[in-house]
């Protein structure tokens, strides 16, 4: 088997995709582990390490980590994927375009960010490699009623940011969630408006999440995948995302693909929030509509794509 070594946060969107990957991808000849990229290692315990493993899997963060920090790895055993555009733009900032050349493996989580690779000029080809979830984690009942809106990530008021981080190309990601967007919308509404990391502190705890709300929203004007939406689908909760990450993906079938300008993403986000809290038995049906389309979703028909990249 080949010996493969995720160099990542162990938490959070990167710890639920990296341990769901280590128990699918061992069927298929690799075996992997997880190295918490927030520890600090000794460059001789990282060099005994990386002479057992055959690849090593990280983002370009971790790359600039172990390659250029510590200097440990040779660019030959790893394989390293953008999951958001910060992954190319930050490495490109600090180390040039160079090292993309170099890599076993390079690939990006969304056809979107394949484009962007492209546009700031990396001239190798990205694989394709798209995220999966464990459905049957998510496999809850509908609720019967929307009453409370649900926002999956770390909240944020605009007013959180300062004008010199907006237009800093490497902290943007943060602002571009938007997440104060969401919250007005479920008070335009008059519904009850839940943010995970107040009450949750663990991905293992996500599924919880979802049961104790109805609707999950992605205001994000720029999202290179995103779990959260295909999550909530899977969770069988209304869905209403922007038409970045995942969004093409799921379609129309997955839930509501709503305009990323921030005034007609309020309104038509009202509009559909509106319909379903006074019609909760068209509620329901939706739902259980976007929770058979999420299926698709499962890491067992996406794993090939992994697997296809490793190999």
């Amino acid at each position: 088997m080949k010996r493969v070594i995720f160099y990542i946060e162990p938490e959070w969107a990167f710890g639920s995709i990296h341990y769901e990957l280590s128990k699918y991808l061992f069927g298929h000849g690799f075996d992997c582990r997880l190295l918490p990229w927030n520890r600090s290692y000794t460059i001789e315990e990282l060099k005994l390490l990386f002479n057992t493993v055959d690849i090593v899997v990280t983002t370009g963060h971790g790359w600039r980590f172990l390659g250029h920090h510590y200097g440990v790895l040779d660019p030959s055993k790893v394989v390293v994927i953008s999951h958001a555009k910060i992954d190319i733009t930050e490495l490109i900032h600090h180390h040039g375009k160079d090292d993309f050349d170099k890599f076993k493996s390079y690939g990006c989580v969304s056809q979107w960010l394949i484009e962007v690779s492209k546009q700031y000029g990396i001239n190798r080809p990205a694989v394709y490699c798209p995220l999966g979830i464990n459905t049957n984690l998510f496999d809850i009942d509908p609720s019967s009623a929307l009453t409370t809106v649900g926002y999956a990530g770390a909240f944020q008021n605009k007013d959180d940011f300062t004008k010199e981080q907006i237009e800093s190309d490497l902290a943007q990601p943060k602002f571009h969630k938007r997440a104060w967007l969401v919250k007005e919308a479920a008070d335009r509404v008059g519904l009850d408006f839940k943010v995970a990391q107040h009450n949750h502190n663990s991905f293992v705890t996500m599924p919880g999440f979802y049961s104790s709300v109805d609707c999950i929203i992605s205001a994000s004007s720029e999202e290179g995948a995103g779990l959260p939406i295909i999550e909530a689908g899977a969770a069988g909760r209304l869905v209403i995302t922007t038409e970045v990450g995942h969004a093409k993906r799921i379609g129309d079938e997955g839930g509501y693909i709503v305009p990323v300008d921030e005034q007609e993403f309020l309104q038509r986000t009202t509009e559909i929030l509106a319909y379903y809290k006074y019609n909760p038995s068209r509620y329901r049906k939706r739902c259980l509509e976007i929770k058979d389309h999420a299926q698709r979703f499962d890491w067992s028909y996406q794993i090939k794509y992994w697997i296809e990249l490793l190999s």
